[in-house]
């Protein structure tokens, strides 16, 4: 029997600029990041002039939310969609 995947239908997607710029600030962040409740996957792009920052998440899940928590990290994230 195959395990049900709970964001298959129900999945928001937040992206941001952010100043997160090295793989250990990536895997602090996303560490820190996936504990909060709904967030299903986070990841950031190295190679993109804006590290962009993706977040999968529950679609009642806020970008205010996620904004905090990347700024008490020390990082910045600004909201691209």
């Amino acid at each position: 029997m195959k395990g049900k995947n709970i964001i298959s239908e129900n999945l928001k997607v937040l992206v941001f600029s952010s100043n997160i710029n090295t793989r250990i600030k990536v895997d602090r962040t996303r560490k820190e990041l996936l504990e909060l409740n709904g967030v299903y996957r986070a990841d950031v792009d190295l190679d993109d002039p804006d590290k962009v920052l993706r977040i999968e998440c529950h679609p009642h899940c806020e970008a205010a939310l996620i904004e905090e928590k990347v700024a008490k990290l020390g990082f910045r994230s600004d909201r691209l969609i």
